[in-house]
């Protein structure tokens, strides 16, 4: 009695059939992790965003010193805020596959940063350069736990509001003898907290948690 028959492949058609498969589970863990980001809230700031004139000065001053580049990195925040690239998730019904979707999204280079700088061809030929700052902005806020809407400049700029102040000292103790070393301050950023006495006030020193600490209205600050 014959068995059952065998696929006529060659052991290479079968290595290319095996990877085909592993790609396609990769591309969907993929579009997972794409939805998962892109499903949270875009940010928020409580400050205008900057003209481009206030965006240079702030570039050509990022070498002066470590909080000149927050304030670089936080206008790029503010700027992303105000001009966020717009996202729409659209489960694809018709398909028949669950969990698929199309995601139907402005034109980055329209929108956005990119879409903010179009008209100056100076600061778009340094725009991998400004994301760097726009990210070490973040890391800062996020390792000070300053949280949405309030920008990174915030600890240079805000009141005396009780919230603020336990914030402040944590912000100055990261950038006390810092320098002027972008690479620096991003190790610092990166192990605040972590090396003993760095830090004055214990991680969740501050009242509120995530999200939930107020708004603050520190007006046009960008040209001071």
């Amino acid at each position: 009695m014959r068995g059952r028959p065998r696929k006529n492949m060659t052991e290479a058609e079968r290595h290319d059939s095996r990877l085909e498969t592993s790609k396609m589970a990769h591309a969907k863990g993929r579009r997972k992790a794409w939805y998962a980001k892109h499903a949270a809230p875009s940010r928020t700031s409580s400050n205008p965003s900057p003209t481009l004139d206030e965006l240079r000065e702030a570039y050509r001053r990022r070498g002066e010193s470590c909080e000149a580049m927050i304030r670089l990195g936080s206008m790029l925040e503010d700027i992303e805020a105000a001009c966020c690239v717009g996202y729409e998730i659209v489960p694809m019904d018709y398909s028949g596959t669950d969990g698929s979707y199309h995601m139907e999204y402005d034109a980055p280079w329209q929108t956005g940063i990119r879409g903010f700088l179009k008209g100056a061809s100076d600061l778009l030929a340094k725009y991998k350069t400004l994301m760097r700052y726009k990210k070490l902005s973040a890391d800062f806020r996020e390792a000070i736990e300053l949280y949405d809407p309030n920008p990174a400049s915030l600890v240079f700029d805000g009141g005396d509001e009780a919230w603020l102040l336990p914030v402040r000292r944590n912000a100055m103790a990261l950038l006390n003898g810092c320098g002027r070393s972008f690479r620096e301050l991003a190790k610092r950023i990166a192990d605040f907290g972590q090396q003993s006495g760095l830090r004055p006030e214990p991680r969740r020193a501050i009242e509120g948690a995530r999200g939930k600490l107020p708004p603050v209205d520190v007006g046009r600050r960008h040209g001071a």
